[in-house]
C-alpha cells in the first residue's frame, strides 16, 4: 500500500521538477550571472510548493486507504489505488499550459487556468497546437508515458491487506505527519504562501519556485469582481493617470501606467529617512476632536508634543485594516487588496518598487526594526523583496540577551534603544533609511510596568489605552535622546500607523491614522487638513530628497500638491472613497454602498441607492483603482524588470 502512493509522490515530484528546470533553462539568458548554487536553491525550495500540491491531491486517496482491511471490495480498492492517476496525467497538461502561458504573461497561471476550461477553450488549444506542436505533442507523449507507467508499475504490485496491528497504526500516524507537514509547507508558523519563494535577489528565479498549479488554486477565488463592480482597464486607467498627477511627477514608460519619474533640485541633499510605524494606533487617542485624555490625563502628551516639530495630518486615511495592508501601501505606493492580502498571494513576488528598492539606487542603506517576529505572516522575504537588506527582529534581539521579552515580542523602548545604537554606531556617511514597526499595542497589550496603567486592567480597550500611553512614552523618551544626538539635525522623521485599534471606533475613526512628518526642511507648528493616505508616502518622501527617482505609486506627495487630496480603502469585503466632505463605501461582491462625511459631526448619509448623485463620482473612482490595482497585480505590471536592476 505505502509502496504505491510513494511511487505517485515520486513520479510527481520528477514531473515538476522537469517543468522546473525546463523554465530555468528557457529563460537562462535572463540571469547569467547567478550561481549554480543558486539554481539548486530554487529546485530544493520548489519542493515545498510541489509537495503541499501532491500531498493535498492524495491524502483523500491515502485516507480511504487506510480502510483497505475492513472494505475489500475490489471496487473500492481499484478507486483508492488508481484515483489520483487521472490528477497526475493532468498536472502534465496543467504544468504544460502554464510553461506557455509564463512566456506570453510573465507570470504563472491563476485564475485563467480555470477558465481554459471555458467556451474558448478550443480557440486556445487551436492556437496553442498552431504556435508550439512540438510541446503539444511532448506534453501528450508524456502524460500517456505516465499513465502507462504507473500502471504498469502496479500491475507488478501484489496487494497485500494489512493486518490491524501497531506497526500498522504506526504507519498511518506517520503519514498523517508527513502529510500535514508537506501540505502546510513545513514547520513555520504560516501556511506556505508565495512570499516563501523569494529565497533569491532576482524576482525572475524566485517565480521558478513556485508552480502553476500552486498559483491556480491559490489564485482562483480573488481574480474577478462582479459585473457591477468592473471596470474596462484602460478607462480606470486613464482616470488613476489624471489623479495621481501632480508636479514635478511624469510618466516614465506608456506600458506601466504608475510608473513614474522625479527629479528634484530643492538643495535638500539626501537626509537620512526614518519612519515609525506605529502599531494600531487611531486618531481617536490623538486629535482633541475626539478623546485624547481620560480623567483629565492625556493618553499620547508626547505624541502631541512632537506634533508641534513639523507638519501633522489629522484626516490620514489608512488604506486597510492589517498590518501587512498598511506595509503593502506604505513600503510599495500600491494600496493591499480586498480579501487577501498581497502578502499571501503569488503576487507578493510581483515587481514591486520598493521604497528600500528605490532609495538603495539613491545610495541608501536600508534597515527594518520589528520586536516580534516578521516571519510570523512571512514577512522576512516580502520585506527584503521590498528593498531592505538588514532585518533585525525577536530572533537576532534575543541573542543579545539585553532587553526583557514580552509575550509578543520585545517592548517599544526596547527595540528604539537597539535601532539609536545601531545609528550611532554608524562612521561612515552613508544616507540611512530606516523603518521601525512598533509592537508594544499589539494584542494582548504588553507593558512594562504598572505606572503606564493610566485605567484599570480590565477589558481589551482598557488594556489597549494602557500600552498606547507606554508606547506614547517611549517615543518621547527616545526622541529625547535623538535630540541629544546629531541625528536630528539631518534627518526626516514620519510617525504613521499601520492601521486602527479597531475597536469603539465609529466609521471614520477606524479608518483615521496619524501622520506626522517632521525634520530637515520640513515646516514646523502645522496642520494640514488635505484628505491623504498611507499610498502618498513614497511621493512625499521622494519630495524630499535631491535627485532623479523612479517609482510606481497610487499617491501624490502631499507636502507639494495643490490639489484637493483623496484616500482608497480596501480591506475585507470592502472598498472605498474618501474625498472633500464625503466618505463612500461599497462591497466587492455586490452593491452595497453607503454614504458617510469625512466633517464633523461625521454623520451616515443613508445609502447610495437614496442618494444615487452624491455617491456617482466616488464610486467610479474607487473603481477605478480597485480594478486597475487587481490588473496591475494580475499581469505583474506595477514597474518594469529593468526598474528593480
Amino acid at each position: 500500500m505505502s509502496r504505491i502512493f510513494f511511487f505517485y509522490i515520486l513520479l510527481w515530484l520528477l514531473i515538476f521538477q522537469v517543468f522546473r528546470v525546463s523554465f530555468l533553462i528557457s529563460y537562462n539568458s535572463s540571469f547569467p550571472n547567478e550561481s549554480f548554487s543558486t539554481f539548486l536553491k530554487v529546485l530544493a525550495h520548489g519542493f515545498r510548493f510541489d509537495l503541499s500540491i501532491i500531498f493535498s491531491i492524495l491524502v483523500p486517496f491515502l485516507i480511504l486507504s487506510w480502510f483497505s482491511p475492513k472494505i475489500k471490495n475490489k471496487y473500492f480498492l481499484g478507486f483508492w489505488k488508481y484515483g489520483p492517476l487521472p490528477f497526475l496525467v493532468y498536472s502534465i497538461f496543467h504544468l504544460t499550459g502554464d510553461f506557455i502561458y509564463f512566456q506570453n504573461a510573465n507570470k504563472h497561471l491563476g485564475y485563467e487556468g480555470f477558465v481554459f476550461f471555458g467556451k474558448d477553450f478550443y480557440v486556445l488549444f487551436t492556437s496553442v497546437i498552431l504556435s508550439q506542436p512540438l510541446l503539444v505533442l511532448v506534453s501528450f507523449l508524456s502524460g500517456m508515458s505516465s499513465l502507462y507507467l504507473v500502471l504498469r508499475f502496479f500491475k507488478k504490485i501484489e496487494l497485500t491487506i494489512p493486518k490491524l496491528s501497531k506497526r500498522y497504526f504506526l504507519g498511518i500516524f506517520l503519514w498523517i505527519l508527513v502529510s500535514i507537514l508537506s501540505i502546510r509547507g513545513g514547520t513555520q508558523k504560516s501556511f506556505l504562501s508565495p512570499s516563501n519563494a523569494i529565497v533569491t535577489s532576482n524576482p525572475l528565479l524566485n517565480q521558478f519556485v513556485l508552480n502553476g498549479i500552486f498559483t491556480t488554486i491559490l489564485d482562483y477565488r480573488v481574480e474577478k469582481f462582479p459585473q457591477y463592480q468592473s471596470m474596462n482597464v484602460l478607462e480606470a486607467g486613464k482616470l488613476v493617470r489624471d489623479m495621481i498627477e501632480y508636479p514635478g511627477a511624469v510618466n516614465a514608460n506608456e506600458l506601466f501606467p504608475l510608473y513614474r519619474k522625479t527629479h528634484n533640485q530643492t538643495n535638500k541633499g539626501k537626509p537620512d529617512i526614518f519612519l515609525i510605524f506605529l502599531e494600531s494606533w487611531p486618531t481617536k487617542y490623538i486629535h482633541d476632536e475626539f478623546s485624547p485624555s481620560v480623567s483629565g490625563q492625556e493618553i499620547t502628551p508626547e505624541f502631541r508634543k512632537l506634533q508641534k516639530k513639523g507638519v501633522y495630518f489629522p484626516k490620514f486615511f489608512a488604506n486597510g485594516g492589517r498590518t501587512s495592508n498598511g506595509l503593502v501601501s506604505l513600503l510599495t505606493g500600491i494600496p493591499d487588496r480586498p480579501g487577501l492580502s498581497v502578502v499571501h498571494t503569488k503576487y507578493s513576488l510581483n515587481n514591486f518598487l520598493g521604497l528600500g528598492t528605490i532609495l538603495k539606487k539613491s545610495g541608501y542603506s536600508t534597515h527594518f526594526y520589528y520586536g516580534g517576529e516578521l516571519s510570523f505572516e512571512n514577512l522576512t522575504p516580502v520585506i527584503k523583496h521590498w528593498g531592505f537588506d538588514n532585518l533585525i527582529d525577536l530572533p537576532v534581539l534575543e541573542e543579545k540577551k539585553k532587553y526583557q521579552k514580552g509575550i509578543w515580542g520585545f517592548n517599544d523602548r526596547d527595540v528604539m534603544e537597539e535601532v539609536l545604537l545601531d545609528i550611532k554606531s554608524k562612521t561612515d556617511r552613508t544616507p540611512r533609511l530606516t523603518v521601525l514597526l512598533t509592537l508594544s499595542t499589539h494584542h494582548p497589550f504588553q507593558i512594562p510596568s504598572e505606572k503606564f496603567q493610566i485605567l484599570p486592567p480590565d477589558g481589551d480597550e482598557n488594556l489597549f489605552v494602557n500600552s498606547l500611553h507606554y508606547a506614547d512614552w517611549a517615543l518621547g523618551d527616545f526622541f529625547k535622546e535623538v535630540e541629544k544626538s546629531d541625528l536630528f539635525d539631518n534627518t526626516v522623521f514620519v510617525l504613521v500607523s499601520d492601521h486602527t485599534s479597531h475597536r469603539q471606533l465609529d466609521y471614520f475613526q477606524d479608518r483615521n491614522i496619524p501622520f506626522l512628518i517632521f525634520g530637515k526642511g520640513i515646516p514646523k507648528n502645522t496642520v494640514n487638513h488635505r484628505i491623504s493616505s498611507q499610498i502618498d508616502l513614497i511621493p512625499t518622501i521622494l519630495g524630499l530628497i535631491d535627485g532623479e527617482h523612479y517609482f510606481s505609486s497610487m499617491g501624490r506627495d502631499i507636502l507639494n500638491d495643490p490639489r484637493d487630496g483623496y484616500a482608497y480603502i480596501a480591506f475585507g469585503n470592502i472598498f472605498g472613497w474618501a474625498e472633500k466632505s464625503l466618505f463612500f463605501v461599497d462591497t466587492v461582491n455586490e452593491h452595497n454602498a453607503l454614504l458617510f462625511t469625512t466633517e464633523p459631526p461625521y454623520e451616515a448619509r443613508g445609502e447610495c441607492k437614496n442618494l444615487p448623485v452624491l455617491c456617482t463620482e466616488h464610486h467610479l473612482k474607487s473603481k477605478a483603482f480597485l480594478n486597475l490595482s487587481e490588473y496591475l497585480h494580475s499581469k505583474n505590471m506595477i514597474a518594469p524588470m529593468e526598474a528593480l536592476k
